[in-house]
């Protein structure tokens, strides 16, 4: 089997959506092995996510938000940005960051594992980065897709895809079990989830609205079993 690091960076170059990622942000989350980071770009770590890193042997490059979760006795030998303001949370003050030195767009992972309200605060966040996020269990990426068409030409047969409207979006599908034509997608709502690519292409066109598009990297069978 292909490793799942080396099939998410080939899903990548095979994809309209792909653009030049300028780094990867790794939340306090379920993030991916260390053979994810081997990448020509900067990682940056979003407060607690420096500890997940550091516990794989990953240095972050950066460490960004108000600091209270990283381990008092690693801290002082990371490069850290203090950024204390409550008002916000460490995710978005990061992006915030990153915007401003020129490092975004950029690859999120961590984004999913603990507390549910912690994963749907980072979802609502993730929405507006113009980046792209990767769970490793399993192995998914997640775009915020906008008005227009998006192409993907890498697929598996009965790869796993999951469309939502967020909060509505309206679009048409070619390339998959149960096609949408037209369908108004919204959360809450009515969504496609778990449907399936019929072969390699798919294409999704948003005629309105934002969707969120998870594509996963692994097929499965017509039974839903990995």
């Amino acid at each position: 089997m292909q490793k799942l690091h080396e099939a998410f960076y080939n899903h990548m170059l095979h994809c309209s959506v792909e653009q030049e990622y300028r780094s990867i942000v790794v939340l306090n989350g379920e993030i991916p092995d260390s053979s994810f980071f081997k990448q020509d770009i900067p990682v940056i770590a979003v407060d607690g996510g420096a500890n997940k890193l550091l516990s794989i042997g990953v240095k972050p490059d950066l460490v960004i938000g108000d600091l209270d979760s990283i381990n008092p006795n690693l801290r002082a030998n990371l490069n850290t940005v203090y950024l204390p303001d409550q008002d916000y949370c460490d995710f978005s003050k990061a992006m915030a960051h990153l915007k401003t030195v020129k490092l975004l767009p950029s690859i999120v992972t961590g984004i999913t594992g603990g507390a549910i309200d912690h994963i749907l605060q980072n979802i609502n966040f993730f929405l507006s980065t113009d980046s792209i996020f990767y769970m490793p269990s399993p192995p998914t990426v997640g775009y915020a897709l906008q008005k227009g068409i998006s192409y993907f030409s890498s697929l598996l047969k009965n790869t796993k895809i999951s469309l939502l409207g967020i909060p509505k979006a309206q679009i048409s599908t070619k390339g998959l079990q149960w096609e949408l034509y037209l369908s108004n997608l919204a959360f809450p709502g009515k969504n496609s989830c778990f449907n399936r690519s019929l072969g390699n292409e798919l294409s999704i066109e948003i005629h309105s609205g934002v969707c969120l598009a998870m594509i996963y990297l692994e097929a499965v069978n017509d039974d839903g079993v990995y």
